[in-house]
């Protein structure tokens, strides 16, 4: 009986390690043998349904349905296999490797108002985007794609909330977090009506009593966590083997590989804010050709420097349309709503 309980214990502890090697990006569940996205009664039934046979259900690599795949569903019983929000639908298509997540792009928070009635106008309104995400449930070491992150306008992940996050950049190539205006959850339209986030929004900073949880996913199918890395930390200031890379990433024993989100409210060298460049593999599938940027504008002409106007500002200015002449021609106007609205000092 002691050696019975000694090797199933064995067993157990094999089937965990395993577990976490596996899980650790939070997509999917290893003990789903019936790959509906759920570890229930029904994994039960369908492992004693193909107990002790070859090409069942088989995650010790033996090939035969047996004990570790018993343990290993009861491990991870009722667990949840993805964290997004309720407002998101998710499907694993393992046959393809990939989380199938459909929503509509608009935040499960309050957005705007973008009116300027509070310091932030953006002429562009929040709407459904019928939003279909792949992400890939195992990632993959190594960009493999043309894609180059910086360079890939438009949506480049997908927060739990289903809002996509964009990479630092907005129209005209300027570092939108530190110069461009958001509302109180760090997020705007673009032109296309994409509400979007550049930066992690507040929802996902935590308390700062640990490490972050998990907030978002990159296409490239690794992990998001929040600003913190322990009490006290942010993890763009660990040191050490806990240093963020040039992707803004890490990889540790228990999270495995994952990148790190930060907000300019947080801290203002926290740039690039969420990535800098993809450690996976992106599906392109996700990325859509001519994505916008959140501005509303492009590049101001030469007549908005001949005035010594930052041409972030200017571009700034220029969403509004009632000045969108002072790109052009400035004037006190232009000026006044710059300083107002769009950080000129």
């Amino acid at each position: 009986m002691i050696k019975q309980i000694w090797c199933v214990a064995t067993v157990l502890a094999v089937v965990s390690t395993s577990v976490l090697a596996n899980s650790q990006t939070r997509l999917g569940c290893d003990g789903d043998a019936t790959r509906d996205g759920q570890v229930n009664a029904d994994d039960i039934l369908s492992a004693i349904a193909t107990w002790g046979t070859t090409g069942g259900f088989d995650i010790d690599g033996d090939g035969i349905t047996g004990v570790p795949e018993l343990l290993l569903i009861l491990e991870e019983w009722q667990r949840p296999c993805h964290p997004f929000h309720d407002n998101m639908t998710v499907v694993f298509d393992y046959a393809a490797g990939v989380a199938v997540i459909t929503g509509t792009g608009l935040a499960d928070h309050p957005m705007g108002p973008f009116d300027g009635s509070t310091g932030c106008f953006n002429p562009n309104t929040p709407s459904n985007q019928n939003d279909t995400w792949r992400i890939p449930i195992e990632p993959q070491v190594g960009n493999q794609s043309e894609l180059v992150y910086m360079d890939t306008m438009g949506k480049v992940g997908v927060m739990l909330n289903g809002v996509a996050f964009y990479n630092p950049f907005d129209a005209g190539g300027i570092d939108a977090p530190s110069t461009i205006c958001f509302d109180d959850y760090n997020g705007h339209p673009s032109p296309d009506g994409r509400y979007h986030y550049h930066q992690s929004p507040p929802w996902g900073y935590g308390d700062g009593d640990g490490h972050s949880e998990i907030i978002a996913y990159a296409i490239d199918g690794y992990p998001v966590y929040g600003p913190w890395e322990s009490e006290g930390l942010y993890a763009k200031d660990a040191s050490g083997d806990l240093a963020l890379d040039a992707c803004n990433g890490h990889e540790t024993v228990e999270r495995g590989y994952h990148y790190h989100a930060i907000s300019f409210d947080l801290d203002a060298q926290g740039f690039p804010w969420v990535q800098g460049c993809w450690h996976g593999n992106p599906d392109i599938s996700n990325v859509e050709a001519g994505g916008g940027g959140g501005g509303g504008g492009g590049p101001c002409d030469e007549g908005c420097g001949a005035f010594n106007i930052p041409p972030p500002v200017c571009q700034c200015v220029q969403q509004n349309p009632d000045y969108a002449y002072c790109c052009q021609d400035w004037d006190a106007a232009c000026q006044a709503y710059a300083e107002s609205f769009c950080g000129l000092p």
